[in-house]
């Protein structure tokens, strides 16, 4: 089995939390290539396994390969690994310092800065200075330039929405790291800083060969047995992720499928307006089977492409519509969505229900200043507001169409400040659900909208009617 796909597999184990498996997989992978995504996912793994000296290592060293191959966003993962791992071992000013180091890569400043940002931020004693509520006045800054659509998402582009992400992850560690160290008296080792922009770099940790935490040192010690016993080979899950490389242009989206052992005469590949199959396709686990991508837009099925070749299934996909994708994938699978989707979801549900309070508020004021009008004359015997009116009687022959406008306004607005916060496939799902119900329907769900129209669905009272 290539170190490759022993990769893929213990990043897939992450993913699942099986940690152990996690940690000898990507140990193995490691011996062949010091890939900084490996030592990012194998330092996530040794947290998870509680043993965070060594997963500080791997982020540090992940942090070195990613320098040395200019790979931005693996040099901010790994500073935020760096984090995390000082924080679990208590070292609160190191781990604040860290995430700060990740969230300045991710705003574009140097991998390696002429002066260590610590240096201004710490005391003449490296006592750390920064506080909970200069972490939260930052992320409020932050926020607010989201909103005059500056900030992160603006200054990447493309990537900005992917990146914004990032640095919202770091910012909300800088949260907890933060609140724990305000408990702690202003002596206590843990407000100082002892870590720098640049880790220290140690040679990679062989975790199969006896690299083990020293607990687990002594409980192999006490064992005289040594098993001489072959180690069988690791079993790959039967839903193990297939291999995927993806570059793009504003008018092509390239796509390489990793797979050994493919017959040309055999595959079958179905390009699809948002979708491609493979059937069958050799999968990591040797099982012949299909495989589906769906696509995050839309592609001209006539002019795109596909190659095979025994170890690969090359795509060149021609986009419907010029211009650069966030993602390849119409969903990410990136580990713990699945709190996210159960988020996204009671997102949507507060949308809707503020949608339908927005809307019945609107009718209640029409309601009433029909009522009005009735009581209520001018001095030349027209309709007006009544005198005590803050700003005088009014003309009820223009009422009605201010009163829509008011209403459209509302709802306007009400719309535009969530499609500016939501995802581009949030904003498709929306602009979707909306125009064809007629504004009376909202979801921002694309895989729940994407292949049906959505019908109309007016208020409780009200009929819906076409009109010639």
């Amino acid at each position: 089995m290539s170190h490759i796909t022993l990769a893929q597999q213990g990043i897939a184990a992450v993913d699942a939390r099986r940690w152990d498996e996690a940690i000898t997989k990507l140990s193995t992978a490691l011996q062949t290539s010091q890939n900084p995504n490996w030592l990012i996912a194998r330092s996530k793994a040794l947290v998870g396994a509680k043993r965070f000296e060594e997963a500080l290592d791997d982020a540090n060293l992940a942090w070195h390969n990613a320098y040395s191959r200019n790979k931005r966003d693996a040099l901010a993962e790994a500073q935020y690994r760096r984090a995390v791992a000082y924080f679990r071992l208590k070292q609160y000013a190191n781990a604040d310092c860290c995430c700060i180091y990740s969230m300045r890569v991710i705003k574009g400043h140097p991998a390696v800065e002429k002066q260590d940002p610590a240096d201004k931020l710490a005391d003449e004693n490296r006592f750390w200075m920064q506080t909970l509520d200069d972490a939260l006045q930052e992320s409020k800054d932050e926020e607010k330039d989201g909103r005059t659509e500056g900030g992160i998402a603006a200054a990447l582009g493309d990537g900005g929405s992917k990146v914004s992400k990032e640095w919202r992850m770091a910012s909300a560690m800088r949260l907890q790291i933060l609140s724990a160290m305000e408990k702690l008296p202003k002596d206590d080792p843990a407000r100082k800083v002892s870590t720098s922009l640049k880790p220290p770099q140690k040679k990679l940790a062989d975790l199969q060969s006896g690299d083990q935490p020293e607990a687990a040192k002594s409980t192999a010690g006490s064992n005289t047995t040594t098993s001489t016993a072959p180690v069988a080979p690791p079993t790959v899950p039967a839903d193990a992720p297939m291999r995927l490389q993806d570059f793009q242009n504003d008018t092509t989206m390239s796509v390489s499928i990793f797979s050994k052992g493919n017959k040309k005469d055999e595959l079958q590949v179905d390009i699809l307006p948002t979708s491609v199959t493979l059937n069958p396709i050799i999968h990591p686990s040797g099982d012949a089977k299909l495989f589906r991508l769906e696509l995050w837009g839309e592609v001209d099925v006539e002019t795109s492409k596909y190659t095979i070749t025994p170890s690969k299934v090359e795509l060149s996909l021609r986009k419907k519509t010029p211009g650069k994708w966030p993602q390849l994938k119409a969903e990410e699978t990136r580990a713990g969505q699945g709190n996210e989707s159960s988020e996204a979801a009671e997102e949507e549900r507060l949308k809707l229900e503020t949608l339908k309070e927005a809307r019945k508020k609107a009718m209640e004021a029409a309601d009433k200043a029909q009522t009005q009008s009735t009581t209520s004359t001018t001095k030349t015997g027209g309709p007006a507001y009544p005198t005590s009116s803050r700003s005088g009687p009014k003309d009820w022959d223009k009422l009605a169409d201010d009163s829509d406008h008011e209403e459209d306004d509302g709802v306007n607005t009400f719309f535009k400040k969530i499609y500016k916060g939501a995802t581009p496939e949030q904003q498709r799902a929306m602009m979707k659900s909306f125009t064809e119900s007629n504004g009376t329907s909202l979801s921002t769900d694309w895989n729940d909208v994407k292949d049906r129209t959505v019908e109309t669905k007016p208020p409780e009272g009200v009929e819906a009617k076409k009109w010639d």
